[in-house]
C-alpha cells in the first residue's frame, strides 16, 4: 500500500496517509476536513547496501561526508 502526501485546503496542514485505494481521500487529521489535495512527492527507495553507497561527495578517505551519510569507503 502506498503512502501519499496530502495538504489540507482548510487549515494548510500537510500529512502523509497510508491509502489502500488510490481513489480514497482521507480527512485531515488536524481539523477533520475533507478538503484535502494529494501532493506530488518523491518516492523513497532503499536498496541493499545503500548505507555504504557513495553520495557523490569526495570525503578524501575521511570518515564523514558533508552530507552526513558516513564514509563511503569500505574499511
Amino acid at each position: 500500500m502506498p503512502i501519499y502526501e496530502y495538504k489540507c485546503e482548510k487549515c494548510s496542514s500537510v500529512f502523509e496517509e497510508l491509502v489502500r485505494n488510490a481513489s480514497e481521500t482521507p480527512n485531515c487529521p488536524a481539523c477533520n476536513s475533507d478538503q484535502v489535495v494529494k501532493r506530488m512527492s518523491a518516492p523513497a527507495a532503499q536498496t541493499a547496501g545503500s548505507a555504504n553507497a557513495p553520495c557523490g561527495s569526495d570525503c578524501g578517505g575521511q570518515r564523514a561526508h558533508t552530507c552526513r551519510a558516513g564514509c563511503c569507503h569500505r574499511q
